[in-house]
């Protein structure tokens, strides 16, 4: 009987380890996805805010067939003001 002692507290530790690892490993996994999410809701907060100022700028009145430039700003704000709805903002 004296000879199987030391294995089985090499067993018993062995396993005390294995599910130690087991347990560490979820923790990481789930903080490590809290974390993501985290970062993830600042960056779409970030990025709504900036297509809704940006959709908020207006380009000047006037003809757009008189200034080709004025054409192109309006054809700029019209994509603008539907990417943020696009993106889910």
């Amino acid at each position: 009987m004296r000879g199987r002692y030391p294995f089985v507290v090499l067993a018993v530790l062995s396993l005390l380890l294995a599910g130690a690892s087991v347990l560490f490993t979820v923790h990481y996994y789930q903080a490590e996805q809290a974390s993501q999410r985290a970062q993830g809701a600042a960056l779409e907060h970030k990025l709504c805010m900036s297509l809704d100022r940006l959709a908020g700028l207006t380009p000047p009145p006037g003809p757009a067939g008189a200034n080709p430039s004025r054409a192109y700003l309006l054809q700029q704000h019209q994509v603008l003001a539907e990417l943020g709805p696009d993106v889910g903002c």
